[in-house]
């Protein structure tokens, strides 16, 4: 069986189009596609432009905004962006957190490990983030995330404290690393990553590619 590695974060509005354009672009495929969210130590910055070594100008920052916009009217994926300040807003609280951003969501996507809701949670996450406008670093956007999937609120949080879910969180970023991600969303198939919910085309052609050579 084919598989694709897919890295995002829940507070990405890049990484939420490219889910959704990707899961419809495959579907159907006989593919594994394994999510990998990720989350961002706070000694490596708060943007995913920090995670990677990079700086995001006003200048880009505006404009990824409105290209985020074309793609969502061009697609029908219903997005609201975050008003001005908002996320400024959130960052001073996330850096006060005893935890790393983004690593709540990822704890929670991990501790549903194996139960048939995974891959709803995942998009109610992005849901909350993306339809909604919620924080999904906050416990009370979770738990109405979990409960939206039919899943315990309080078991599901209670089993994201673990040690080993704590591990997968950490797993997910060193692969991250490992596979020189420039960015979310990406997707790794055999080693050649496609970044960005514009090469989505391309990784559908490769992943063709692959179920037409022989084993």
């Amino acid at each position: 069986m084919i598989r694709v590695l897919s890295y995002t974060i829940y507070h990405s509005p890049n990484a939420y189009l490219g889910v959704v354009l990707a899961e419809r672009a495959l579907h159907g495929l006989p593919i594994v596609i394994e999510r990998r969210p990720i989350c961002i130590p706070k000694h490596r910055g708060v943007k995913v432009a920090d995670l990677v070594g990079g700086r995001e100008t006003p200048a880009q920052s505006s404009y990824h905004r409105e290209d985020c916009m074309r793609w969502a009217r061009r697609h029908g994926i219903e997005l609201h962006l975050l008003a001005p300040g908002v996320f400024e807003e959130r960052a001073a609280r996330w850096r006060t957190s005893p935890y790393d951003r983004e690593e709540l969501p990822a704890r929670v996507y991990y501790a549903a490990q194996g139960t048939p809701q995974q891959a709803a949670l995942d998009r109610a996450l992005f849901h909350a983030a993306w339809v909604e406008g919620r924080d999904v670093n906050e416990e009370g956007v979770l738990r109405a995330a979990v409960a939206a999937t039919g899943l315990d609120p309080d078991a599901l949080l209670q089993r994201a404290m673990d040690a080993d879910v704590g591990h997968s969180v950490q797993a997910a970023l060193a692969a991250f690393d490992r596979d020189h991600c420039p960015g979310v969303p990406t997707w790794v198939l055999d080693g050649e990553r496609f970044w960005g919910k514009d090469r989505i085309d391309w990784l559908v052609a490769a992943v063709k590619r692959r179920l037409e050579t022989p084993a």
